[in-house]
């Protein structure tokens, strides 16, 4: 069987929510994305033979994304494109369809990116079709109808945190002091330059010139207990999940390339790493956050792979709730784990993750001679993925 090879990869810096890239389309992140990613990997537009992209919130957004970025960055006409939505789980349930159409010889190169901007996501008028009457009809916001709100349950993501703290007994205080975790280990990784490698400046044009921006914005370095412990619960009264303990509302993209390994040798190109497998998992939807415990052991007997095989795990931090219930099921060294911070602290550009975290983990796995490594998120309704790499 062919091999799948990771040959470039790219992200944007992740944009506050109503932050600096609020006024840049999500289409026009994903183009950052993909433009660099495939300089990166020294791959020509010209011989990309697919395109498939990741993205949630895809009202207001004018059809098929991924078509968009497509034609933008310069690829051919001839080339199909598609974007998928597995909410948080879309850019790696693209990585994966990335992969089977190049295991199924369909194509020699493919691109994969996850964009999404947050801060751009419009109202809804869900009437308004049948014309407005007396009185005013109901307006929704998309970002909760269409994504935070779960379908099934009725309540927001965070009450699915709530519920895993109240099943795995986790404290307010042991989730506060994982969110002081993961904001500390980002901005130590910006103040490092860690990202460097990984981030494309993405230009912004106002009124008075032109700025760059490099770095992501979510990390806060005054971040302490003191400040988070002041925070009242958001989604239940007496509850422990807070603003401050779960993930942002955020803007980004993030890009990868694939290949095969033949075709790599072919054109010259230097592999990155190996994709060893995919998997999904579902959980009870009431339950969403506990996905990556699942997903994550599945994904290694796919690869034929057991947890002491592996030196690094990306897993997003959707809450810190919900991270800390996977890793009362896994047990994994909190060492071996997101070292630069994750959603909580980076951010969560819902249609994004699921790439940002495996070019993260790429990065991390580099600077560490990792050989393999695992990324993984939790899904909203319960379809959670994995990502499993060898590194080359």
């Amino acid at each position: 069987m062919e091999e799948v090879v990771i040959v470039g990869g790219a992200r944007t810096p992740i944009g506050d929510f109503l932050g600096s890239l609020k006024d840049v389309t999500a289409v026009e992140l994903g183009t950052a994305a993909v433009k660099a990613a495939l300089k990166r990997a020294g791959v020509e537009p010209s011989i990309v033979e697919d395109v498939v992209g990741g993205m949630v919130y895809k009202a207001g957004v004018k059809g098929n994304p991924a078509r968009q970025v497509q034609l933008a960055v310069g690829i051919p006409v001839e080339t199909a494109a598609v974007t998928v939505d597995q909410q948080c789980a879309s850019a790696m349930r693209a990585l994966e369809i990335a992969t089977q159409q190049l295991l199924l010889g369909k194509s020699s190169v493919s691109v994969v990116v996850g964009m999404e901007s947050m801060s751009r996501v419009p109202y809804l008028l869900l009437k308004g079709r049948q014309g407005m009457r007396l009185g005013a009809d109901s307006v929704e916001d998309s970002l909760l109808y269409d994504a935070l709100i779960d379908p099934f349950m009725g309540y927001h993501m965070g009450v699915t945190a709530e519920n895993l703290a109240e099943k795995y007994n986790i404290s307010r205080k042991e989730q506060d002091e994982l969110s002081v975790l993961s904001h500390k280990r980002a901005i130590a990784a910006i103040r490092e330059g860690k990202f460097k490698d990984e981030i494309v400046p993405v230009e912004i044009k106002t009124r008075k010139g032109t700025i760059m921006v490099d770095e992501d914005e979510h990390p806060r370095a005054d971040i302490s207990l003191e400040s988070l412990a002041k925070l009242k619960p958001a989604f239940k009264k007496d509850g422990t999940v807070t603003a401050g303990n779960a993930s942002g509302l955020n803007d980004g993209a993030a890009s990868l390339i694939l290949t095969t390994a033949k075709k790599a040798m072919e054109l010259g190109l230097k592999p990155i790493a190996k994709i060893l497998a995919t998997a999904s998992f579902g959980v009870e939807p009431k339950f969403m956050g506990i996905g990556p415990a699942y997903v994550i052991p599945k994904a290694l007997k796919y690869a034929g792979l057991e947890p002491k095989d592996i030196d690094y795990y990306e897993i997003n931090e959707a809450f810190a709730a919900q991270f800390l219930a996977v890793n009362r099921e896994l047990k994994l060294d909190m060492n071996t784990v997101n070292a630069n911070g994750s959603g909580i602290a980076l951010g969560h550009p819902v249609g994004c993750t699921g790439i940002r975290i495996v070019v993260t983990m790429l990065s991390e796995m580099k600077r560490r001679g990792s050989k393999y490594g695992v990324a993984s998120l939790c899904v909203g309704g319960g379809p959670s993925m994995a990502t499993v790499v060898e590194m080359l």
